[in-house]
């Protein structure tokens, strides 16, 4: 069994597109802030640990798979197109977060094997 987290989780679609394709995994845990979207998760998907905001977790459990559909609403060519630079305090800099997160990690040797990150057209 997969454990995986969900960063940035929204609705759930990540573990739902697992669901969907038989991949047997289990959901360690999620960050999100959006209060509607916990809503839809815990209907979708059950209740499950929620880390809160990505720029406060220290640390986190565990997990064979992470997946983070961070913010891109400053990256997309649909969106405000303000980048993600690591102190512009734009949405999409969030993803800066991970970064933070994993090389703590790392530094305890205990990165996760798969890390499924969004596909934004306009990331560099």
């Amino acid at each position: 069994m997969i454990r995986v987290i969900e960063l940035f989780s929204g609705l759930g679609s990540q573990t739902q597109s697992l669901k969907n394709i038989g991949v047997d995994h289990k959901v360690v845990g999620i960050s999100e802030i959006d209060k509607y979207c916990l809503i839809s998760y815990e209907a979708l998907h059950g209740k499950t640990h929620n880390f809160g905001n990505i720029c406060n977790i220290k640390e986190l459990p565990d997990a064979d798979l992470w997946t983070y559909s961070f913010p891109c609403q400053d990256l997309s060519t649909g969106g405000k197109t303000m980048g993600m630079g690591r102190d512009s305090g734009t949405r999409s800099g969030l993803l800066w977060q991970i970064e933070r997160i994993l090389k703590g990690l790392h530094e305890q040797n205990r990165l996760p094997e798969y890390l499924l990150m969004e596909n934004v057209k306009a990331i560099k």
